[in-house]
């Protein structure tokens, strides 16, 4: 896993209200993530954020659980301003496509 992507894992869930991340991406690369776990089950290899650098900066595909105390919204919006952060502080522009995918009983 890259460093910029454990970082910004770590960022979303630090952020009140997530409870949880799923593996974001399309199916192909959902599959792919799920061989290379099999191939090296010890080795924290695979992420659960998906990172594409681009010219202008990057994209960011994550994928979220919340917890029932706040709005769903309002924890999309902390984390999407979270991840903007990180990309702000190299000057970098960034895209997120952020989904809400399980909202739950808060832990």
């Amino acid at each position: 896993m890259s460093g910029l992507a454990a970082t910004i894992e770590a960022t979303a869930l630090e952020t009140p209200g997530v409870v949880g991340l799923y593996r974001a991406g399309s199916t192909v690369v959902k599959i792919i993530s799920a061989a290379t776990d099999r191939l090296a089950p010890e080795e924290d290899t695979v992420s659960r954020v998906v990172v594409t650098e681009t010219d202008e900066g990057a994209e960011v595909e994550l994928a979220i659980a919340v917890g029932s105390s706040l709005g769903a919204v309002e924890i999309a919006q902390a984390v999407r301003d979270r991840v903007r952060e990180l990309f702000a502080a190299d000057g970098r522009s960034v895209f997120i496509r952020l989904t809400v995918v399980h909202v739950t009983g808060d832990r």
